[in-house]
């Protein structure tokens, strides 16, 4: 094995790690959501094993962890991020406003939220939007 390929296991292991302890989960948990053993999942974030392609697809359903983070350290960039924005109409920006300011008032240590948490904040939201939108009709 190269240095390099070791190095790379030893960097996803370290971020599949730091997803773990910033969703407040423990391995068991983790291992849980990955649907593998406690110690399979203790396997990998000792850089013995790697994470399946199907661990990378349950992470992104239930954490919103984008392989291309997990594996390469990698997300989108900014200046694509904000193109995007720039594109979307302005209820989508309001709405992603308010979901940033959620998330940065709610939140600790950038918790990951799973997709039940996220899906009631959203409607949160919506329903937030829409007493903005009569308020302002009024």
């Amino acid at each position: 094995m190269s240095k390099e390929f070791f190095r790379e296991r030893l960097d996803t292991a370290g971020r599949i790690r730091q997803i773990r302890e910033n969703a407040e989960l423990t391995q068991e948990e983790f291992a849980e959501i990955l649907g593998i053993s406690s110690s399979g999942y203790k396997k990998i974030e000792n850089a013995d094993n790697q994470i399946s392609l199907n661990g990378l697809r349950r992470l992104e359903r239930k954490l919103h962890v984008s392989a291309d983070y997990i594996l390469f350290g990698k997300g989108e960039q900014s200046g694509d991020l904000w193109e995007r924005i720039m594109n979307c109409s302005d209820s989508d920006k309001m709405f992603l406003m308010i979901k940033l300011l959620v998330y940065f008032t709610k939140t600790e240590n950038s918790m990951f939220y799973f997709k039940d948490a996220q899906n009631d904040i959203d409607q949160s939201i919506f329903l937030m939007m829409n007493e903005i939108k009569k308020y302002i009709s009024d």
